[in-house]
């Protein structure tokens, strides 16, 4: 094989692009300097201290362009097949380039700086919890109330949370009580920061779990009908991976896959629970609740705080964590507070960076 340059371009949320990682990963594995790679994305930070990236020029006559996709993915999950997200980046390379590049690891592939991995921004022992989410996309959003009933459980388990999630327009994350608020502090890096000091990470499906499989990092994922166990789930349990090297920390991911009519054999894919004047109603099963209150699907409704606390805990008592101390240090954010960063693209040799 003569040598050659790609130059792979995808543009979606953060936890898609993180993602994209695996695939670098395994193709500089696979064929090593036989190869160059440079990666164009709207969240550039996502890829700062790869090593596996090369700086190409977009002009180069010798490169090659490849905009990534895995919406066929989606659709092979959809029928029932079993293979995760981060796998189908390296099948649709192949159907583009000719190019096989198995999986060697079931996890993304995210690096740190040594300033990051030495200085932790936030001390003592904790739980980075998310409750909350994105508002284009609130069927994933769990019970409000519950995370709360969450943290004040595991306080009294000598467990310690600290919330997280952007502040940003389109976000949707309620103060918590009692507990440490990070939300808004930073952007991208830094939430790959917060998360690679954390003992574990409580979320609903989100870029928090990919980038916590990446360091391998405890996970109590709350996902419920909407999504696939197999095409999320960093899990040994359905082969999803193919030839990669098993899942090193495996996350309790909590779904409702098989419990209602709406989510029987795979998940609904839908994105809103009531109409809301832009987007069209499509969950097929509301709890029934005051009309001014949290409105969710029966399949989120379904989770009960029970079921995340006893799955937080089962790490340490499994031994993944070492033993909690008694009373626990409350968290407190060490670094100084920062506005989020920009992603607005700006082109260099190698890659879009935030401006």
């Amino acid at each position: 094989m003569l040598r050659t340059k790609f130059i792979l371009t995808f543009e979606l949320a953060p936890g898609d692009i993180v993602t994209t990682t695996a695939l670098v990963r395994d193709l500089k594995l696979s064929y090593g300097d036989q190869v160059e790679v440079a990666f164009r994305t709207n969240f550039p930070s996502v890829y700062k201290a790869n090593p596996h990236l090369s700086h190409i020029a977009d002009d180069d006559p010798d490169a090659k362009h490849i905009t990534l996709d895995y919406s066929q993915g989606i659709r092979s999950s959809r029928e029932g097949n079993r293979h995760h997200m981060t796998t189908w980046f390296h099948r649709d390379f192949q159907q583009k380039t000719g190019l096989s590049v198995p999986p060697m690891y079931s996890k993304p592939d995210l690096h740190l700086t040594a300033y990051e991995k030495n200085t932790r921004p936030i001390d003592g022992r904790y739980w980075l919890m998310f409750a909350g989410g994105k508002r284009d996309i609130v069927i994933k959003h769990w019970d409000f109330e519950k995370y709360q009933a969450v943290a004040d459980i595991l306080k009294t388990k000598d467990v310690e949370i600290v919330q997280s999630g952007s502040d940003r327009v389109g976000h949707l994350h309620p103060p918590m009580k009692n507990v440490t608020s990070v939300v808004g502090w930073g952007g991208v890096r830094e939430l790959m920061w917060q998360i690679y000091h954390a003992e574990g990470v409580i979320c609903p499906v989100t870029c928090a779990m990919h980038m916590a499989a990446a360091f391998d990092k405890p996970c109590v994922v709350i996902a419920g009908g909407r999504e696939e166990p197999w095409w999320e789930a960093y899990t040994n349990e359905y082969k999803a991976f193919g030839p990669a090297a098993p899942v090193r920390t495996e996350h309790r991911f909590l779904h409702s896959i098989g419990k209602l009519d709406c989510c029987k054999t795979v998940g609904c894919w839908n994105n809103q629970v009531v109409f809301d004047g832009d987007v069209p109603y499509n969950c097929l099963d509301i709890v029934d609740r005051p009309a001014d209150a949290q409105q969710l699907p029966a399949c989120m409704d379904m989770i009960t705080v029970d079921d995340v606390v006893n799955n937080v805990m089962s790490y340490y008592e499994e031994g993944a964590l070492p033993p909690l101390k008694s009373p626990a240090i409350k968290p407190r954010l060490v670094v100084p507070r920062m506005k989020q960063q920009s992603h607005t693209r700006k082109v260099t040799g190698n890659a879009y960076i935030p401006s």
